[in-house]
């Protein structure tokens, strides 16, 4: 598990570190906090899942597929929500910089 979580709480917990991420991240405070409330979810297995998986009628191979599964899930999912998060900051600063070009080229 990554810390992302817990240092989005922090953050969140703390009105002068949001304002600066807030800052720092060039967003309005509301889309800072929204942000980090969404990095600080991470998929959860239910109850009734992870009671059939650990169930003693399970072999341990099944128990190890899924596991490594699980992990590889927890992974993927993370991964997918940086790629996006970098990919949208990318085009905010990509559309603000053709509108500060187009601006003073007609200046």
């Amino acid at each position: 598990m990554s810390d992302i979580p817990k240092n989005a709480k922090d953050i969140l917990n703390d009105p002068k570190k949001l304002k600066e991420f807030a800052d720092l991240s060039r967003l309005t405070p509301e889309a800072a906090r929204a942000l980090l409330e969404r990095m600080m979810k991470e998929p959860e297995m239910s109850k009734a899942a992870e009671d059939f998986i650990s169930s003693a009628d399970r072999t341990v191979e099944f128990k190890a597929y899924t596991a490594g599964e699980e992990k590889g899930y927890i992974r993927g999912q993370e991964a997918g929500f940086a790629k996006g998060a970098v990919v949208g900051a990318m085009a905010v600063i990509s559309t603000m910089t053709v509108a500060g070009l187009a601006y003073l080229a007609r200046r």
